[in-house]
């Protein structure tokens, strides 16, 4: 996400509300030290905010003490300036999104079961869950027709997880919580989930608080980044630009450790750079007629598109002209990246693809243009010659005044 709330941006769609903690206090019972002690924090508006930190720091406590899955010891949780720790738990849950590893879905539920599961208990009529169950699964990039019957066991880890998300956001909460949502994927799978909850935020503007134990999915989601330690104690609240600049101490610069320098990479948007234009073609179209195009246009790569603008195929106009029209054949394994996608996701998708560079895609997966591994690598040269020059200069920031003393 962008570094500026959405607060201060008056661009993007906000439906989210604040969230603040107010001196909130857990402590076990037996236990002689609070898992969470006195903690204060506020996140704003259409904000996504990572909580990070090592194993038994206090963010999950943390994020489960908002919906009272975890109830407080002491202190207030207030959702839009309201005080919820006397509410009712059971109906404040009903206004929050809850998502979790692995999606947590029914497993004897269809899909759309599952994701109409509290618009029913709301009372919602059948027409309207309908329509908000087919909203929601394109939304999430499946197609209804397609997934609205299945079972979770009939899907991949990555659809159920996207069923996950769409079935948190079916009753329109303003608050969406998720405790370390895409920790059981592949790291591909990962990349896709984390650019579609990009691309949802884009549309939606919900207040999301993130659990990760991953300090590069921490800056790549979050508009701003809460590192935890022991005890529920905040570190740093911060944009990911500025953590990375300026650790405010010790245990931050330890934690981000020595990919900081790389870890700027996660921060540069495929969007924020050039793409080149590409030729479209589609199905049963004269393979002449659309090399000669491509010909005259300089273009040496040609995509085939669906109706709605999504790739099936990147070939070559020499692979054009082994057919008179242009083929049906529908190429899985496609250099595909989302204009909400990192530089580090590009390159990782350049470096195993033909074509030498990647297609760029909008939010619902219609080809805008290609980005090329020259343009990244500028940028990524770019990046580390300020990285250096920056390194002679700080380290943390009060790293000066401690030397001084």
């Amino acid at each position: 996400m962008t570094a500026t709330s959405a607060g201060s941006d008056p661009s993007r769609t906000v439906t989210g509300v604040p969230i603040r903690l107010d001196g909130v206090v857990k402590q076990y019972r037996g236990t002689a030290t609070p898992a969470v002690k006195k903690l204060d924090l506020e996140i704003a508006a259409g904000d996504i905010v990572a909580f990070v930190g090592p194993s038994g720091c206090g963010k999950t406590t943390t994020l489960k003490m908002i919906n009272r899955l975890i109830e407080p010891t002491a202190g207030r949780i207030l959702l839009d300036e309201r005080d919820v720790t006397g509410e009712n738990p059971d109906k404040l849950r009903q206004s929050i999104g809850y998502v979790i590893q692995s999606g947590g879905l029914f497993p004897h539920w269809s899909v759309k079961k599952n994701i109409g599961a509290l618009p029913r208990v709301l009372g919602w009529d059948k027409k309207r869950i309908a329509e908000r169950t087919d909203y929601l699964l394109d939304l999430v990039g499946l197609d209804a027709d397609v997934f609205a019957d299945r079972l979770p066991k009939d899907m991949s880890g990555g659809q159920q997880q996207r069923v996950g998300v769409a079935r948190a956001l079916a009753a329109d909460p303003p608050v969406l919580l998720m405790d370390e949502p895409f920790g059981a994927v592949d790291p591909i799978t990962r990349v896709r989930l984390q650019d579609s909850l990009i691309a949802i935020q884009h549309e939606l503007g919900k207040t999301i608080a993130i659990v990760t134990h991953d300090f590069e999915e921490a800056t790549k989601l979050g508009d701003k980044v809460c590192i935890f330690s022991e005890g529920g104690h905040i570190e740093q609240y911060a944009t990911p630009e500025e953590i990375l600049a300026s650790p405010a101490t010790p245990f931050v610069e330890e934690f981000v450790g020595s990919g900081a320098t790389l870890a700027h990479l996660t921060l540069s948007r495929v969007r924020d750079v050039p793409h080149n234009p590409v030729l479209r073609a589609r199905v049963g179209q004269s393979t002449q007629e659309v090399v000669n195009q491509a010909r005259a246009e300089g273009h040496t790569w040609v995509v085939v598109v669906n109706d709605d603008g999504t790739p099936r195929s990147w070939p070559s106009i020499d692979e054009l002209l082994t057919k008179d029209v242009v083929s049906d054949y529908i190429d899985n394994r496609l250099p595909v990246v989302a204009r909400s996608a990192t530089l580090n996701d590009a390159l990782d998708s350049m470096l195993a693809a033909s074509q030498g560079g990647v297609l760029v895609t909008d939010g619902r997966g219609a080809v805008q243009g290609t980005l090329t591994i020259a343009v990244v690598m500028d940028v990524i040269r770019n990046q580390l010659a300020d990285a250096r020059a920056d390194t002679d200069t700080d380290t943390y920031a009060d790293h000066e005044d401690g030397a001084a003393s």
